[in-house]
């Protein structure tokens, strides 16, 4: 995130560090969901999303898993 100092776009408080993967939305520490893809052979792929994007199974391959348990 080099365009300066943005602020999230979910908490609006805090330094956006990142940005979603799914909708390109910035985002601090606190509201960014961390995903781990496996790619290759032992590679994995850090990847934040927003809480929308997350839980979006057209954007998040992992999100088919989540509340399952």
């Amino acid at each position: 995130m080099s365009e300066g100092k943005k602020t999230c776009m979910i908490c609006r408080k805090e330094k956006a560090v990142t940005k979603c993967s799914g909708c390109e939305m910035p985002l601090c520490t606190n509201c960014a969901c961390l995903e781990f893809f496996g790619y290759g052979c032992g590679t994995v792929i850090p990847t934040y999303y927003c809480p929308s994007c997350a839980r979006d199974p057209k954007i998040n391959p992992n999100a088919i898993f989540k509340g399952k348990w």
